[in-house]
């Protein structure tokens, strides 16, 4: 086989990346729509490389790399990913996707790459160890069946309602919530609660042009966004992310304030989305969570998941690094 050829990726090129990218990863199909907007509104802060592979004269890969302020990155963290069209499947040309990626990261000034696959993933599997990267972390996936748990979900959103109503907090919508600062209040529990997530990466502060476009992305309303409130204090909140053309329906984020936590509040309102979903007919959500993320997994698990393959995190630093 031919050495494959890349070209940079424009923002025309989101939805040739999308098909790619479903090609690749069947299980997860990428929609078209919401890859323009991340491409087309993405961080501020973050600097991407996109390109796609090509396979003589035919379009096979997507292949990125991006990182945040190298200044904000003691360890010069990259993530990189790559995505090859099964039709083209082979160890030697993901290899070389990899390798390709691997050099124009190094040239980026990267010192540490961060990388990701599915656990059912053997090939990239395969080739991520035999090119020095460790794994680091894993993800937990889960689908909940609707159809099948649907009625006793609903019927435990009205009760967490009625519950939390007691206690003096409020369930509602976005949409249903006109506070005039509700945007910095919404931003301020993203960024505080953002920060207890398990990692092994730094995760960087966002800026809230960001926070606001994607308070505004077209796989999520805001009549579907949901709130926990003590009084004007939005203290928990969680949505489902609608993918406008193809996909499945997941949780977008669940979070709830340090100060409130223990009192099931983020079960009640994440309740309420699935009760909604159940409403709007559709057949199944799905989460993830990191695994040592044992408050979401337990709320996860008490709802009815059920796990699915999930995805395994992988760290390399290259060698350069060690030479400084």
């Amino acid at each position: 086989m031919k050495k494959p050829t890349f070209r940079a990726a424009t923002l025309d090129d989101a939805a040739l990346a999308a098909d790619i990218m479903t090609a690749a990863f069947p299980r997860e199909p990428e929609d078209p729509v919401m890859t323009r907007e991340r491409w087309k509104h993405g961080r501020e802060d973050f600097i991407w490389g996109r390109f796609i592979a090509e396979v003589d004269g035919s379009p096979a890969g997507y292949v990125e790399w991006a990182h945040g302020p190298w200044e904000q990155l003691p360890e010069r963290h990259c993530y990189v990913d790559v995505f090859l069209d099964l039709s083209y499947m082979s160890k030697n040309l993901l290899k070389q996707l990899w390798k390709w990626l691997e050099e124009e990261a190094a040239r980026q000034g990267a010192w540490t790459l961060n990388a990701s696959a599915g656990e059912e993933e053997t090939e990239m599997l395969g080739v991520l160890a035999s090119l020095g990267y460790e794994r680091d972390r894993q993800d937990r996936v889960w689908i909940l069946d609707l159809n099948a748990h649907g009625a006793r979900l609903t019927a435990e959103a009205t009760a967490a309602r009625g519950r939390l109503k007691a206690e003096g907090i409020a369930l509602t919508t976005l949409s249903d919530w006109h506070h005039p600062d509700r945007v910095a209040k919404l931003f301020k529990l993203s960024e505080e609660t953002r920060q207890d997530i398990p990692h092994s990466t730094p995760i960087l502060a966002q800026p809230k042009e960001y926070f606001i476009n994607r308070l505004n992305a077209p796989d999520r309303r805001q009549d579907r966004w949901w709130l926990a409130l003590d009084g004007d204090r939005p203290i928990a909140m969680s949505f489902l992310s609608f993918p406008p053309v193809r996909g499945h329906v997941w949780t977008g984020y669940t979070c709830c304030d340090r100060d409130f936590r223990g009192r099931g509040i983020a079960r009640a309102v994440k309740l309420q989305t699935l009760a909604q979903a159940v409403e709007l007919g559709i057949p199944s959500v799905r989460t993830d969570n990191d695994s040592e993320n044992l408050a979401m997994l337990h709320i996860n698990e008490t709802l009815g998941y059920e796990s699915l393959p999930g995805y395994v995190n992988f760290v390399k630093r290259l060698p350069a690094r060690a030479l400084r």
